[in-house]
């Protein structure tokens, strides 16, 4: 997403991008088996910088696509727009000895102890020439990994693995991935055959493997390592038992700058003051318990 700059006469100064926080925790596995916790993140090379409610409110009046708009145009005019992939990493036998689950996707892992790594680079220099073709067909999902990622017991990561594609083949239809945007850059023989916008032709009356007709092709590609790893005790169901749920949002909020922290109760207010009073009574609570100061302004706007 990209959010622009706005001068005192309304008129785009330079432009800043959200970052990329990937909630979900996976493992990567290297050759000899050994595997770690990994976090993904992606960080714009120009910074971040945000509107407070009230400009953000004037600008989806004036122009509600200005976001759309000026990544376009940015790209069009030869500008970059570049991400820095990070990653965390956690060694699985330190899983236990933080106080959070490293596996809830509400918590973040500090910074100080597992630091920010840079792996790679994202760079945005093309516009897509059809919107609905490279755009609207687009369908990601996070069960689409390579050989060395593997997934974690991550609950909301398990539960998107198999509704993600599913959602995909209601969207798009069963052969979604023959789709331009979405194939590999490289070919693939399968005996995936017919369905709803099938797009390739084949020849034979070979689907299946293994074969002796089509020479027992395709076959199956060479398998990766395979890592295991030993789990002992009783499946079930329970909510996770780390429950230090105010510790984190109350770092974030002392972490803000003084312009953030009045945008951050501006916004709370303004959205809780629709509720009713018991509710925003609770919800003060909770501010107080992540952050006094922050319960004591939130409860002050809210006349409290």
């Amino acid at each position: 997403m990209i959010i622009w700059l706005f001068s005192d006469r309304g008129t785009p100064k330079s432009y800043r991008m959200m970052e990329g926080f990937g909630v979900n925790t996976f493992r990567w596995v290297n050759a000899e088996g050994k595997a770690v916790y990994v976090k993904y993140h992606w960080k714009p090379k120009v910074g971040v910088l945000n509107f407070d409610r009230h400009e953000a409110t004037n600008l989806a009046g004036i122009d509600p696509d200005y976001l759309t708009r000026d990544l376009q145009d940015t790209i069009a005019s030869g500008g970059k727009v570049e991400y820095e992939l990070n990653v965390q990493l956690m060694d699985i036998t330190d899983e236990g000895n933080q106080t959070f689950d490293p596996l809830d996707p509400t918590k973040t892992w500090p910074e100080e102890t597992f630091p920010l790594i840079p792996v790679g680079k994202m760079e945005l220099d093309r516009n897509p020439e059809n919107y609905f073709a490279e755009v609207e067909q687009a369908a990601f999902s996070p069960s689409a990994i390579v050989p060395g990622i593997e997934f974690s017991n991550d609950k909301l990561l398990l539960g998107r693995v198999f509704s993600y594609s599913d959602t995909q083949r209601h969207r798009l239809g069963a052969n979604y991935l023959q789709l331009p945007i979405n194939q590999p850059q490289v070919p693939v023989n399968n005996n995936q055959r017919d369905g709803a916008m099938q797009l390739r032709v084949f020849n034979g009356p070979v689907n299946y493997e293994p074969n002796s007709l089509a020479g027992g092709m395709p076959q199956e590609a060479p398998a990766g390592p395979i890592n295991s790893y030993r789990v002992a005790g009783d499946i079930i169901r329970q909510k996770i038992n780390l429950t230090n749920d105010f510790e984190q949002a109350g770092e974030k909020y002392r972490s803000m700058g003084t312009i953030d922290q009045e945008h951050l109760v501006d916004n709370i207010v303004d959205s809780l003051g629709k509720a009713d009073k018991p509710i925003q009574e609770r919800m003060v609570n909770h501010f107080t318990r992540a952050d006094s100061e922050l319960g004591m302004r939130v409860a002050k706007g809210l006349d409290l």
